[in-house]
């Protein structure tokens, strides 16, 4: 027999205080002196039948109503043979491991492993159990229904794949991984079927298993700039508890330096290179825990190192000497956590192009094309444009797309080398723009784009304009204007249009019609790498040139074609790579190791910060650096509480000891309840009182 609440048996003791009050003999509370018996010799009293216990079947009747009602309260209960059996439920744990750059700091991985390894010792031969290791994404390395092995090596397997695992470069997705892991932790709710992932679960129910707690155990440094954003797309399920066990490095407080990319850049390339004065524009950070505040940055060519104070959770802007061309990289020093001190650059490389304008000068510039095509600024920190014109005689017939991306057309000479040139000039990839601006020449401009598109029903005519014209339909999911899609860039309607061409025949011909003017007319279009426009810019034709719409469209009509990008600044390891994957391309990295680029997940390849390269087939290679993600140096710990206002229900994962303790008491909760042996000890108490009454009542009769 066993008791639900043994430490009510305690009450038994009580049986004992009738027989101690019975046999505590009572003396007088008070003595008065006689002088008659102040010489006589005191002597203890004899023991007389009086001193003794008497009426025992009395005394054993109270004394057993006692026993009873204790034994009553200590809920007592039988096990069978059956009962013996310890059937714990199966618990469902993933483990899940950050394995993200700020686990590189001192030894926050062996931390994780240490804490995985008491987890996966902790789990039975039949709990189901899978391990995650994440960084911006998730990888199951191990699940238990996937082992091809026996029950009792689980753990050590799961352990063993676990440590040939190395934290990477990436930054943290915690959303995106912790919604993952809560999918596979979750029990099915349908029976599943054969070749399924629930083949475990099925295997689990034949033995005559139970559904136990499903967990998840978190083990990371929960750095505050962990990405959260995919836990807010849906509820976390209510079943799933979050475990964290956090490792912690020794020193907390980290500072970072960050190159300040595209304006910088541009400023920094505005100047000649033999200009020294130049500066570098860097931001360094130091974070609310920091204990360091003196800090040194230098290049790594072993120059002047320039010292700075930055004070916890604060901001600072300094400016570094332009670095050497050999430099690669920029060391900070002098915080707790060096793992993102090293931040790699390369120098931005400016190419030279041309757009070249094909056309007759106006006398007056102001009512030329060229005068305001050549007054749009088209350098960056990458490239240098020269606009050029050129007449229909001197049109060069080796134009390279490669180094003049666009050409402007608005005078032509229907003649077969002209022709040829062009032909030749857009097969290999350049992009040519047509401008009717003036009647005289339409007809001439319509001969030459049906050669050159290879299609002879265009047919070109004065349009007759009352007042002015507008663009009334623009395609704003064309490349040409996407950038001016925005609800605060869109309005064309201010732009007037005194003339224009009616070209007909476009639409049949399969061209593409960007814009519409207010008739219907078409004011836009391309086929290929051809566009017609059949109105001018200049003042006498239209307001276009003095509008802001002018620069951004001739900008992306050269851009769109200006090649492959020689310079990035500021890529992140585990991003895609801005270049797309092209055959016979291969990637050269840091460590001299190289990979094919064929496919954009060959992109992976590139794992660490560094300055790597890019070899694309006929090209000179592309030399780029890769760096740390930002989010990865804000390695001061998240509150808890932060995931837990997410709807995450956090929780200790149920140990085998304290699952197996919980089971067998809810199992003896459930015997005790069903036997119900309390209520027959009450009965049993309740006679024995109701006997003992009787019995007292008739002894007091005989006395008396």
């Amino acid at each position: 027999m066993s008791m639900l609440a043994p430490f009510f048996l305690a009450g038994a003791l009580a049986v004992a205080a009738p027989i101690l009050f019975h046999l505590i003999r009572q003396h007088p509370k008070g003595a008065v002196p006689f002088s008659s018996v102040m010489f006589l010799r005191e002597v203890p009293p004899r023991l007389t039948r009086r001193s003794r216990l008497d009426q025992w079947p009395l005394l054993l009747l109270r004394a057993l109503a006692l026993l009873l009602l204790a034994a009553a309260f200590a809920r007592p209960f039988l096990r069978g043979a059956d009962d013996q059996f310890n059937n714990t439920p199966v618990r469902r744990i993933a483990v899940l491991v950050d394995r993200s750059a700020s686990m590189q700091r001192e030894d926050l991985w062996e931390q994780a492993i240490q804490k995985a390894e008491t987890v996966l010792t902790d789990l039975s031969a039949q709990d189901q159990f899978a391990v995650f290791v994440f960084d911006t994404k998730i990888e199951r390395i191990w699940e238990t229904s996937l082992a091809a092995t026996s029950d009792e090596r689980q753990n050590a397997l799961a352990l063993q794949a676990l440590t040939e695992v190395q934290p990477t470069w990436r930054a943290t997705d915690l959303g995106t991984a912790l919604r993952e892991a809560a999918d596979w932790a979750q029990w099915p709710t349908e029976s599943p079927t054969a070749g399924e992932d629930g083949l475990a679960d099925e295997e689990a129910i034949t033995r005559g298993q139970l559904p136990g707690p499903a967990s998840i155990v978190l083990i990371s440094d929960l750095q505050d700039g962990s990405k959260l954003d995919a836990l807010q797309q849906n509820t976390w399920p209510e079943q799933v508890t979050l475990d964290i066990r956090r490792v912690v490095p020794k020193e907390e407080g980290n500072a970072t330096a960050i190159m300040m990319n595209d304006q910088t850049l541009e400023n920094l390339q505005e100047s000649s290179a033999s200009n020294a004065n130049r500066k570098l524009p860097v931001r360094v950070v130091n974070s609310k825990l920091a204990s360091q505040f003196d800090l040194t940055l230098q290049w790594n060519d072993a120059s002047d190192k320039q010292t700075i104070q930055v004070e916890a959770d604060a901001t600072q802007i300094i400016r570094l000497d332009q670095p050497a061309d050999s430099v690669t990289a920029m060391v900070l020093s002098g915080d707790n956590s060096p793992f993102d001190n090293t931040v790699h650059w390369v120098a931005p490389e400016k190419r030279s192009y041309r757009l070249l304008h094909v056309g007759d000068v106006q006398d007056d510039p102001r009512e030329s094309l060229f005068y305001y095509l050549e007054r749009v600024p088209l350098d960056n920190a990458t490239r240098t444009v020269s606009i050029q014109t050129t007449t229909v005689a001197k049109l060069p017939t080796d134009l390279d797309p490669r180094e003049c991306p666009l050409m402007v057309v608005s005078d032509v000479a229907n003649t077969d080398a002209f022709i040829q040139s062009l032909v030749t000039y857009t097969e290999a990839g350049g992009r040519v723009l047509f401008v009717l601006d003036e009647s005289d020449d339409a007809k001439d401009l319509i001969t030459c784009i049906a050669s050159v598109t290879d299609n002879d029903s265009l047919s070109a005519e004065e349009a007759t304009v009352d007042d002015y014209a507008m663009w009334s339909r623009v395609d704003f999911s064309s490349p040409l204007f996407a950038s001016m899609a925005d609800p605060q860039f869109n309005d064309f309607s201010k732009i007037q249009f005194w003339n224009h061409r009616n070209v007909s025949g476009l639409e049949e011909a399969g061209w593409n019609i960007l814009a519409n003017f207010d008739s219907g007319a078409p004011a836009l279009a391309q086929t290929g790498n051809v566009w017609l426009l059949t109105t001018g810019w200049q003042p006498s034709s239209s307001q276009l040139a003095l509008s802001t719409k002018f620069i951004p469209l001739i900008a992306q009509m050269f851009t769109g074609n200006e090649g492959t990008t020689r310079y990035v600044a500021g890529h992140v390891v585990g991003t895609p790579l801005p270049w797309p994957a092209t055959e016979g391309a291969e990637l050269v990295r840091s460590d001299g190791e190289s990979s094919p680029y064929e496919q954009a997940s060959d992109a992976d390849f590139i794992d660490r910060p560094g300055v790597h390269q890019l070899k694309l087939p006929d090209e000179a290679p592309i030399t780029f650096a890769s760096n740390l993600s930002e989010s990865e140096s804000q390695t001061d710990a998240m509150d808890e509480d932060t995931l837990e206002r997410l709807g995450i229900g956090l929780g200790e994962a149920a140990t085998a000891e304290k699952l197996t303790q919980a089971t067998l008491q809810l199992r003896d909760r459930e015997l005790e309840s069903n036997q119900r042996l309390w209520q027959w000890l009450l009965l049993a108490a309740i006679g024995m009182l109701v006997i003992e009454t009787l019995w007292g009542g008739r002894y007091a009769k005989r006395i008396a």
